[in-house]
């Protein structure tokens, strides 16, 4: 850190923080102690990212009265993940070996797996250990890296987000390793934007809004407050409801077409472990379908074998918008008419490129922008941007928005082009209540509209809409 004023200290038995000042952030008087657990709310704009960087020493230029922080806490975020994800790639030896490196086996992320065989058990984790990293879902990277701090034995965690990305069952057993951890004295400090995702055996509650605390304090209080909280602000994506008017033409009648993807008794793995087989999957246009299942049963593999981004796509019978995988097809051709969300794409987009790049890259297909966009691209561009309260961020370096602000983007690129197909693997992960509300309405009027055909996959019950009228689950 740097710029720092005031006392300013590592401090082993909790948080002390009087008159922290950054540009955008103002902390009047904040602290925690051993034993606490603290549930910090905030929707993606309210400061709350901000807080966690200042929490965890990620913050320069700032000016504090006092600011008093734990020595070496455990830290879990979207950033240090995406630090991990990219260090692998580093080390990726495919091209020098007779066989694909599948990665870092997952043990060795833990200090001591057998002796934390319990936690490795309740993270549903046993059989991934000696799996390589690549090999792993996005939920069990998630739990491995809540894991791997777990193994440190920290005074303190803190954790962003920490149910994102998680099965029903995966987010019980870390909400129960995360208790466990707080009754041994650990102090907790987890950051969350949706309300639901507030732990019952937190103690206390802290609210962002504007760049401040608003309220904190013991956590009965603050479920008596938030009820009282005025709503979130929201992208304006109904207001731009007109703009389908332009797509009239591509209006399709439900079931009349043929297929847009059909699937005969697919299967898919890696490293000669198989993830899925004998799959059978239709989607006739306007046929939305959900897909559901817990982590690690395949719902991501199968959405990269519909998108061309598994190699078992072209050892299998599938077909996509009426064309035979493996019939000499482009893939560019195929991709021209999808629109794709998911985790594998966002951990991907790590070029360098504009905000405003990556939205328009949506009309190429690519990650970032190598040709000219036309000044009729721009536009639609910047009043995706628009709609999701992003303009004035459009200059921005991509990777330099923070993960939820990312995922907004990236729903944009995908939306841009309003595709026969929309393949959206997660694409609420890590928004609040409203922005997630925002996404998912515009999706069911698309789906409405019979602009696109939607195929979704989630974990969230609060996500299965009634326009979905297929649901596969796996697993």
């Amino acid at each position: 850190m740097s710029g720092l004023q005031g006392r300013i200290s590592s401090l082993k038995m909790g948080i002390n923080i009087i008159n922290a000042r950054t540009g955008t952030l103002f902390i009047d008087r904040f602290s925690a102690r051993p034993g606490e657990a603290w549930c910090i709310f905030g929707a993606i704009h309210s400061g709350i990212h901000e807080f966690f960087r200042l929490v965890t020493g990620d913050m320069p230029g700032i000016s504090a009265e006092v600011l008093e922080l734990p020595e070496g806490p455990g830290i879990v975020s979207f950033k240090k993940q995406q630090a991990v994800y990219e260090s692998e790639l580093k080390k990726d030896d495919t091209d020098y070996m007779d066989r694909v490196d599948t990665g870092t086996p997952a043990r060795n992320f833990i200090l001591d797996a057998e002796g934390h065989s319990s936690l490795v058990e309740a993270f549903h984790l046993t059989k991934c250990l000696d799996q390589g990293f690549r090999e792993l879902s996005t939920g069990q990277v998630r739990k491995l890296m809540l894991l791997s701090e777990f193994s440190k034995h920290p005074s303190c965690l803190i954790v962003e987000t920490p149910f994102e990305g998680l099965d029903p069952l995966s987010c019980r057993g870390v909400s129960e390793a995360l208790n466990h951890l707080r009754k041994t004295g650990v102090m907790l400090l987890l950051f969350v934007c949706n309300r639901s995702d507030i732990p019952s055996w937190c103690t206390h509650i802290g609210v962002m809004t504007q760049g401040s605390i608003v309220f904190q304090g013991h956590r009965e209080t603050g479920i008596q407050w938030l009820a009282h909280a005025p709503e979130q602000e929201a992208p304006d994506f109904q207001a731009s409801l007109k703009d389908l008017q332009k797509y009239e033409t591509r209006k399709f009648s439900k079931f009349e077409q043929a297929p847009l993807v059909r699937l005969n008794q697919g299967s898919a793995g890696y490293g000669g472990k198989t993830i899925f087989q004998g799959l059978n999957l239709s989607i006739t246009q306007g046929q939305h379908t959900l897909v559901t299942g817990p982590n690690g049963s395949g719902k991501s593999t199968l959405l990269q074998l519909i998108t061309g981004d598994h190699p078992a796509c072209y050892r299998n019978d599938l077909t996509l918008f009426g064309i035979k995988r493996g019939s000499g097809e482009s893939i560019w051709d195929l991709k021209k008419d999808m629109g794709i969300v998911g985790s594998e794409l966002h951990r991907n987009y790590h070029v360098p490129g504009s905000t405003l790049n990556a939205v328009l890259s949506g009309y190429f297909d690519s990650i970032g922008v190598y040709r000219q966009a036309s000044p009729g691209q721009t536009a639609e561009a910047m009043a995706w941007l628009e709609r999701i309260n992003m303009r004035e961020k459009a200059r921005t370096s991509f990777r330099d928005l923070d993960f939820a602000d990312q995922r907004l983007v990236l729903i944009a690129r995908a939306l841009i082009k309003l595709p026969r197909l929309l393949i959206l693997d997660e694409p609420t992960q890590g928004l609040d209540e409203s922005n997630r509300k925002a996404v998912l309405d515009f999706i069911e009027t698309i789906a409405g509209e019979n602009i696109c055909t939607i195929l979704y996959v989630s974990h969230r019950e609060d996500e299965f809409r009634d326009f979905f009228i297929q649901h596969i689950r796996m697993g």
